[in-house]
């Protein structure tokens, strides 16, 4: 991952203001090789994030949309 999230973190939205949340998950999934082709023959691993608002609401996100709080 590009920015190394990990479950505990605490993020805000990448570019916007909003609220703060905590990673509760980070999800690697491995998918099969595509039928199409890249410049490495195979598709990278898909990583979604899953956040805990500090409202309450929880979502989905790629790593890259998030930037950890110091």
């Amino acid at each position: 991952m590009s920015n190394s999230l990990q479950a505990g973190d605490r993020v805000v939205r990448s570019g916007t203001s909003g609220p703060q949340g905590t990673i509760q998950k980070v999800r690697v999934e491995r998918v099969r090789e595509s039928l199409k082709e890249n410049q490495a023959g195979k598709e990278p691993p898909g990583v979604t994030v899953t956040v805990l608002w500090d409202n309450g609401t929880s979502s989905h996100f790629v790593p890259h949309a998030l930037s950890k709080v110091d």
